[in-house]
């Protein structure tokens, strides 16, 4: 005695197609969200970077993005001494010659990369769970 057995799978095209077309939305919703994630992440770094004297530390910050690659760039050549600080000088040159500083000191920095680091560290997740919408 044998038994034949048939099994009939009905819309596996169907589900495969709809699979591609949630992966072509997904990686754009995320492309999006990696631009969103660059204009909101240059509003907060303007938030913790100081004014300062010219007001150019401020001004030139800036944040690209290209697919999913988002990157914060400050030309501002003293920014890791505002950012991360820096020694008082320990002296200057005068006409008459070299005068040493009375004393030195170290200055604190204001810690500007660090803040955008744990602003991206806390916004992630919010940006990353609306990826799947609209798909």
């Amino acid at each position: 005695m044998s038994f034949r057995v048939n099994i009939v799978m009905e819309g596996v095209q169907e589900t495969i197609s709809r699979v591609s077309q949630i992966e072509e939305k997904a990686e754009q919703n995320l492309v999006s969200i990696a631009g969103q994630i660059s204009d909101d992440g240059k509003v907060a770094w303007k938030e913790a970077t100081p004014q300062g004297k010219t007001g150019r530390l401020r001004g030139e910050e800036d944040a690209t993005h290209a697919g999913l690659s988002v990157s914060f760039t400050s030309p501002t050549e003293y920014y890791p001494f505002v950012s991360d600080g820096h020694n008082t000088p320990a002296g200057w040159r005068r006409p008459w010659g070299y005068q040493r500083a009375k004393r030195r000191s170290f200055v604190k920095g204001r810690e500007m990369t660090q803040k955008l680091v744990e602003w991206l560290s806390q916004n992630m997740t919010r940006y990353l769970s609306k990826f799947l919408d609209n798909v």
